[in-house]
């Protein structure tokens, strides 16, 4: 046989291996290996930004007296109003999807989307919408970064399905939902740091 075609053969023997390596079964094809890689890579971004946030917080609560247990509100709010006077002061050009960023948006979307099911979720979403009484809930006001929690709406119940999914955060902050809006709320300062707004809108 000729050089020229042990040199063709050849080629033909590799271009036959690589493509039985590219159909192998136990490798998905990159459209569907895509999302994951995206949401991987989205979550690890999104962790450092609250890993920061946290750190930011723990230096500015760290020289303010402790909250010691007590029954007078009026000194729960006082050392509440310290620690989110100062955390506005450090963030105050900080806005929505500074740390919920268009990346960690679409993660967050696509876990809120299988986590329950339509109907799981048509159901949860009609309780937040009316209050102890039965009756229409409180208009839910416009959201904003360094904002405090409205004082009218409800710390209703969070799906532990959904807290299940999303990424796990520092102690310092919670995952939330007002109206529609998946929130990053840091309960020690009782100050919105990010939000999500439509995420649980239909078609998440």
């Amino acid at each position: 046989m000729s050089t020229v075609h042990t040199t063709a053969l050849a080629v033909l023997l590799l271009s036959a291996g690589t493509g039985v390596l590219a159909q192998d079964p136990a490798l998905p094809p990159p459209p569907q290996r895509a999302p994951v890689l995206q949401d991987l890579f989205a979550t690890q971004a999104f962790q450092r930004r609250v890993a920061e946030y946290a750190t930011l917080h723990q230096i500015l609560e760290g020289p303010l007296p402790p909250l010691l247990p007590t029954r007078d509100m009026s000194q729960i709010h006082v050392t509440v109003r310290a620690l989110a006077f100062r955390i506005q002061s450090a963030r105050a050009h900080a806005q929505q999807g500074d740390i919920i960023t268009a990346d960690v948006a679409r993660m967050f979307r696509r876990r809120i989307a299988t986590c329950l099911t339509p109907e799981a979720w048509a159901a949860i979403l009609a309780e937040h919408d009316i209050d102890e009484q039965g009756q229409p809930a409180p208009s839910v006001p416009a959201l904003h970064v360094n904002m405090e929690w409205p004082a009218q709406v409800a710390f209703d119940f969070v799906p532990p399905q959904l807290l299940l999914a999303l990424p796990r955060l520092p102690p310092e902050l919670q995952y939330r939902i007002i109206g529609r809006a998946l929130v990053l709320w840091d309960h020690h300062a009782n100050l919105i740091v990010d939000f999500l707004p439509g995420a649980f809108t239909s078609g998440s």
